[in-house]
């Protein structure tokens, strides 16, 4: 009967040393061993009451004992994910944040720990033309480096080719003479010639990104109402209808963007409607396409589901308790999970957080480095693991179990992408 004291004695040392919460300590020990996990059990089971543990601390910790391990890697049976929305050019994967070196670059651990955690397959977004290209390149030395594995032995990386609307004035404008506010950059369109000319250069690295199946989507592109300072409405909207052009030239499936935008982004795509089903081949007047990292109302949900688009969740669509009544009303043949990796992570203060089953163990980009990577993620870097992250929430928020949610993840996703396989050139 001495040896619970002597526990307690231990483990609030150990959180008054290093200023832990009970919380903290048993997420940090539990995800580092199974046995430090059983340790902390057994000091803090719920026949015991010791003063320094707080309510919502004990019952966070007794719900995640009862109903779930916590582990370094996903739930077994190991379930088989898509990431469907990645940035794996992010410079945070080069071990580059806010412009500083912190570590080595370490995508290729990454990458190895998304296999290790059952995703097999990842869709990585751009942004700029210049960013396909580099896509496109970082996608092909993927494959010759992992050339002698099957495809079952891989995780299997896809692209996009479009830009961003917060790139759309860099691309499709160009600065004009400034307005009386000194700070403020007015932006006149390019001429037509040279805007037919980007949109060439772009169909031209689709046609070539077909060929070997690396390119999958015409994006990451839409509306972002939220972040005008980076480019105006009417050149978003410009962009935006170039590239719906451009996606019906090429047949592609549309991957969106919308912040702050949807009545707009709907009547757009409304208009275009007919158009994009034709090109797309597709019935019932269904648009195939994923509207990424939603975190609009349910209204505006609805109404880009009635044009046949899918909606991206990830952390950020996860925050608030608002958030999680709009996904639970989300058809589950309408979800389709993503990372938007290396952002979005899910943290304790979201109301998400209460729902997940598997944890990460992590170390600060500073304290952080290759071989460290072998056993911790970086902290608030969000990586193609944590797909099993959002597929936790969205089960625990529907009351679903989570093989459900990601068999049914996967299903959309190749709805909308179609078979996601490597084309042998």
């Amino acid at each position: 009967m001495l040896i619970r004291p002597l526990l307690i004695g231990i483990l609030t040392y150990i959180m008054h040393h290093h200023r832990l919460t009970a919380a903290q300590l048993f997420f940090a020990s539990a995800s580092s061993s199974p046995a430090a996990s059983l340790f902390f059990a057994h000091a803090f089971s719920p026949s015991s009451t010791p003063r320094h543990i707080s309510n919502s601390d004990r019952r966070r910790i007794n719900k995640i004992m009862t109903s779930s391990t916590i582990t370094t890697t996903a739930a077994t049976p190991k379930l088989q994910y898509i990431d469907a929305g990645a940035n794996l050019l992010d410079s945070m994967y080069q071990g580059t944040y806010h412009g500083k070196q912190r570590h080595e670059p370490d995508l290729d651990i990454v990458l190895a720990r998304a296999y290790e955690n059952g995703v097999n397959r990842i869709i990585s977004m751009a942004g700029t033309p210049k960013e396909c290209e580099e896509t496109l390149k970082m996608i092909a030395e993927l494959d010759q480096q992992e050339h002698n594995k099957s495809d079952d032995e891989r995780v299997k990386v896809f692209g996009t080719v479009g830009v961003h609307p917060t790139r759309c004035a860099e691309i499709f404008a160009e600065p004009c003479s400034s307005s009386s506010d000194e700070e403020e950059i007015n932006w006149r369109p390019k001429t037509e010639s040279e805007q037919t000319l980007i949109i060439e250069q772009m169909v031209d690295l689709i046609n070539q990104g077909k060929k070997s199946g690396n390119v999958v989507a015409v994006g990451e592109f839409g509306l972002d109402y939220a972040r005008l300072q980076f480019c105006p409405k009417d050149i978003q909207i410009l962009g935006f209808r170039k590239q719906l052009d451009m996606a019906i030239e090429t047949k592609l499936p549309l991957y969106l963007h919308n912040r702050d935008s949807g009545d707009d982004l709907y009547d757009i795509l409304f208009e275009y409607r007919d158009r994009l089903v034709a090109s797309q081949g597709g019935d019932a007047e269904n648009i195939r396409g994923i509207v990424h990292s939603f975190d609009e109302s349910v209204e505006v949900a609805t109404k880009l589901i009635s044009l046949g688009l899918h909606i991206g969740i990830n952390g950020c669509s996860l925050k608030t308790p608002e958030n999680l009544q709009i996904v639970a009303q989300i058809p589950l043949d309408k979800l389709i999970l993503e990372t938007d990796c290396p952002w979005c992570d899910i943290r304790p203060t979201h109301s998400g957080y209460e729902h997940l089953q598997t944890m990460f163990p992590t170390k600060k980009e500073k304290q952080y480095n290759r071989e460290s990577a072998k056993e911790f993620c970086v902290k608030n870097r969000t990586e193609p693991c944590h797909v099993a992250q959002v597929a936790e929430v969205i089960a625990g928020v529907k009351g679903l179990d989570v093989a459900d949610v990601v068999a049914a993840s996967n299903r959309n996703v190749f709805r909308v992408f179609g078979d996601l396989e490597k084309i042998k050139v």
